[in-house]
């Protein structure tokens, strides 16, 4: 047997008091409000008798104003509508907030978040890197390639192998790196998620209390920069540093 609901509703909701048209709650006919308020749900009611909904009531306020008038809340307060109008399952309103700039911007945030499921971890490794007491600031770099590497000048052939006669001088392999006493290298990400993944690992930081800033760096013996000249067989290779990363300056 259905529950007979009144057709004006008290509603405690989180704490705050409303009154509404049952008519105005089911409204949105594949809602979880509408479902709640058909008579087929036994919701819980407070001491003074009102039905209760554990829920953000300054929230449903803005959802209450939609479902008598379609009225949208100010986009200051459209963030936290639209997470109750996702939870209360109205579409409609969903959608329409979804047009607001911050909206937008969680949207796209959370978007971006679960396609980067590695975010936590690359905060974390930037995080174990550093020192236990931060005096100013300190770098930190994660690394995308380590190594050497070879370039011909015959069509910009690459070798598979770096010349031993390279190797075997260190002299040539002194140089100044990014590495430094940091050989953490994490595999090398695609230049689309670069730099919307350094982002989230920057933001991840900043909510840890970290004030971050963020680099793109190549080793300074780069090919562009500080490469050896090799003679292999009959050809000349240029030998160049390979690593580059992201320094992430921490205070």
């Amino acid at each position: 047997m259905e529950n007979q609901l009144p057709k004006v509703v008290p509603l405690n909701v989180g704490g705050r008091h409303f009154s509404t048209f049952l008519s105005t709650l089911v409204r949105d006919e594949g809602s979880m409000l509408a479902a709640m308020f058909s008579g087929r749900h036994q919701v819980e009611r407070d001491k003074d008798g009102c039905y209760f909904i554990d829920r953000d009531g300054r929230a449903f306020a803005h959802i209450l104003e939609f479902l008598r008038h379609a009225k949208l809340p100010p986009p200051n307060h459209a963030r936290e509508v639209y997470i109750e109008a996702q939870y209360f399952g109205l579409q409609v309103l969903a959608d329409k907030l979804a047009q607001f700039k911050d909206v937008r911007e969680e949207i796209t945030f959370k978007e971006q978040l679960f396609k980067a499921q590695d975010i936590e971890m690359l905060a974390e490794r930037v995080l174990k890197a550093l020192p236990p007491v931060i005096t100013g600031t300190t770098k930190v770099a994660l690394l995308m390639d380590s190594g050497w590497k070879v370039r011909s000048k015959i069509g910009d052939v690459v070798p598979d192998m770096v010349p031993a006669r390279f190797l075997e001088n260190a002299s040539w392999q002194t140089h100044e790196c990014l590495q430094s006493d940091n050989k953490d290298y994490i595999e090398p990400l695609c230049s689309d998620d670069l730099r919307v993944r350094v982002a989230l690992v920057q933001q991840y930081l900043q909510k840890r209390g970290y004030t971050v800033s963020t680099e793109l760096e190549t080793c300074k013996f780069s090919l562009e920069q500080g490469k050896k000249s090799v003679w292999s067989d009959l050809m000349t290779l240029d030998v160049y540093c390979g690593v580059y990363g992201v320094v992430f300056t921490i205070g």
